[in-house]
């Protein structure tokens, strides 16, 4: 079975955005290592606000109750366990991630708190900035998702400031992008899938 990378693009500018041309890297290089992959603009996927569930009652915050509501939510939510890397990135709006990215985030919770449905997955990032804040944005993101079980492989960041309409020319991020594509699909094919982090232990 082919490893399978899914590309999640932050920016509201979607394809035309200079975030989506380092993630595109990152898959065309996961695609070169026989990886298949996918990428979902948020720009085209509603997606409401996180409730807090959390905060009234723990119990309550988990996928059933969260698939629920009149969005996207379940199907992003299935395109993100079917994939066994995801690759989160991001514009930095005011030294922060996209509010689209973040919303993504505070909805995963629901598949993190109870049923550890983001165990073992493999992520990448990627982050791009007009001035300052993207390794800020970037360490947000790894440090929500982190916690959510995703594991990090070695040069997981990509991030490039400045450039403006130049990005092509941003050759340190170009070669960050490729090296994380490769590393991706090596951490995958090292991984033990029948271990659960969580639980420490190995599954049956």
């Amino acid at each position: 079975m082919k490893i399978r990378i899914l590309g999640i693009n932050g920016s509201p500018r979607g394809e035309l955005s200079r975030t989506f041309f380092l993630l595109d890297k990152v898959l065309k290089s996961a695609e070169s290592e026989g990886a298949e992959t996918q990428v979902i603009h948020l720009s085209k996927v509603k997606l409401d606000y996180c409730i807090g569930r959390y905060s009234e009652d723990r119990l309550s915050c988990n996928v059933k109750n969260c698939i629920t509501s009149d969005d996207q939510f379940k199907w992003l939510l299935n395109q993100i366990l079917w994939a066994d890397g995801v690759v989160f990135a991001s514009p930095v709006q005011w030294f922060s991630m996209s509010a689209m990215m973040k919303t993504l985030i505070e909805r995963l919770t629901s598949a993190e708190n109870i049923e550890k449905l983001l165990d073992g997955k493999v992520a990448g990032f990627v982050a791009v900035a007009e001035e300052d804040g993207a390794t800020q944005t970037i360490l947000q993101m790894v440090g929500a998702l982190n916690f959510m079980g995703f594991m990090i492989p070695p040069y997981a960041f990509v991030y490039s400031t400045g450039f403006y309409g130049r990005i092509h020319e941003d050759r340190e991020a170009i070669e960050d992008a490729i090296r994380l594509g490769k590393n991706m699909v090596k951490m995958i094919e090292m991984r033990d899938e029948s271990y659960n982090w969580w639980k420490m232990e190995r599954m049956e």
